[in-house]
């Protein structure tokens, strides 16, 4: 993890000039504290080459290593050091190697303080600095893919695979099942099979298979929840819960009765009617809602998903979708990406409510 320089950042904050046009629109955020190391017309900052500009930006973020430079000397640092010595004041020497050509990729545009903040961490992180040093351009949109993924999956093979966003989603989400129905020793051999895959078809297909328990899964009992959670277990507490939230609950009673869903009544504010599933993995959130089907904001969702997690209950799609979703992957020889499936998921959207048959 990277550190924060606060003692650089207070300093560099102390500029209150004027900012051509031009800089603000190349650094953004950055642009007040670039302008007091190179007060307009900004000659300095234009002709640093792309990598350091970038190097400067990090560091005015109060990202990167100790440096106990005033600003002027710290302009100087950056225009007459070597590349070597501008790396290491910005990762330290166990990463300096290769992050000057690294950022070379970045583009002209500065990136926000927090992007350079995972910029950073993936650097400094075995698998994922192979990926960025190998790649041929970075930009925030790339780096997305890496993000989602855990960092055992964060491999050349297995990134250049993923043909867009819902699918790292899928197969991150692929790769935690994994863990939960076969254990550790199956998500290492998971990761091993995985890295070796020729392409995309083979990788999903693998993906797919691993997902597939060894053999029949039987149900075990629901969570006890703590209070605000109201357990509803007779039919004749489930057709009340459904009056009172005017909903469909009511047409569960045989999944209910059968073991495969848990009902409760969350006393938060809104009040809302839960739902649990049992997946193969175990127990997952399917829906929650207050009166009337009225969707709950991210609070409370946030407070009942805290507790659920707790009790050992997952969110987001069940493993059935999420399978066929991986397998479907697996079998298209070309693949057209969709506007959802090119931007990150909201909390919301992640949780994959309503989906009450699975």
């Amino acid at each position: 993890m990277i550190r924060e320089n606060t003692d650089l950042q207070s300093r560099s904050r102390k500029s209150t000039g004027l900012q051509t046009p031009l800089l603000q629109f190349l650094t953004g955020e950055h642009a007040a504290r670039i302008e007091a190391l190179w007060p307009a017309p900004h000659e300095g900052f234009f002709a640093l080459p792309t990598a350091r500009r970038h190097a400067i930006a990090i560091l005015l973020s109060g990202l990167g290593g100790e440096a106990k430079l005033s600003t002027d000397r710290l302009a100087h640092f950056i225009e007459r050091q070597k590349d070597r010595a501008v790396a290491e004041l910005v990762v330290g020497p166990t990463h300096a190697a290769g992050f000057i050509k690294m950022l070379a990729k970045c583009g002209e545009m500065l990136w926000s303080r927090g992007e350079y903040h995972e910029l950073l961490d993936l650097y400094c992180a075995e698998n994922s600095n192979l990926v960025l040093r190998h790649m041929e351009s970075i930009s925030q949109l790339s780096l997305r893919p890496i993000l989602i993924l855990p960092a055992v999956l964060r491999s050349a093979k297995i990134i250049s695979a993923i043909p867009h966003l819902s699918a790292a989603y899928d197969l991150a989400d692929a790769f935690e099942i994994v863990g939960r129905i076969k254990g550790d020793a199956a998500q290492r051999r998971s990761v091993e099979r995985w890295s070796k895959a020729k392409n995309r078809q083979s990788l999903f297909a693998l993906a797919t298979k691993d997902l597939l328990p060894d053999g029949p899964v039987t149900y075990s009992a629901a969570p006890a929840l703590p209070a605000p959670f109201e357990p509803v277990t007779t039919s004749k507490g489930l057709r009340d819960t459904a009056l009172e939230f005017t909903n469909c609950l009511e047409d569960y009673a045989w999944t209910v009765a059968k073991g495969r869903m848990a009902v409760y009544v969350w006393h938060g504010e809104p009040k809302a009617a839960v739902a649990l599933n049992w997946n193969v993995d175990g127990w997952r959130l399917a829906e929650a809602e207050a009166k009337a089907n009225t969707e709950l904001e991210d609070a409370p969702l946030r407070e009942i998903v805290k507790t659920l997690e707790a009790h050992g209950v997952r969110t987001g799609s069940s493993v059935e979708a999420i399978s066929n979703r991986l397998l479907r992957i697996s079998q298209l020889t070309d693949i057209t990406a969709y506007e959802e499936d090119l931007k990150l998921k909201s909390f919301k959207e992640r949780l994959d409510l309503g989906d009450l048959w699975q």
